[in-house]
């Protein structure tokens, strides 16, 4: 017994493939980076050791403390893993700009 496979009429899938997005990326400006260097350097103080605070934020030792002496220039996911150790948000971390008229702590007027 023979078995024929008959092919659909539209090709397969049936769908014109679309033409997906790139994928963009955003790199820390140059103060991003000095804040995020002087974040981690205290959350070393407060976890004691690079080998604990990389433990905590889930990277290799090597790369945290590269990104903390200057080697590299660090990302937004090393920010986001940063202000997760320092239980913050990303914003606090590295310094987003407040009004004159507002606390910087909580954001309140008057």
């Amino acid at each position: 017994m023979q078995l024929y496979l008959i092919p659909p009429e539209c090709g397969q899938g049936g769908r014109v493939p679309t033409r997906r997005r790139p994928f963009v990326t955003r790199s820390l400006t140059e103060p991003e980076r000095k804040r995020l260097r002087a974040a981690l350097k205290n959350l070393r103080a407060a976890y004691g050791t690079w080998a604990c605070l990389a433990e905590v934020m889930g990277m290799p030792t090597r790369s945290i403390r590269a990104i903390a002496s200057g080697q590299f220039a660090g990302s937004p996911g090393t920010a986001m893993r940063a202000a997760r150790a320092a239980g913050t948000t990303i914003e606090r971390l590295l310094g987003r700009p407040v009004a004159a008229d507002r606390c910087p702590t909580c954001g309140r007027s008057g």
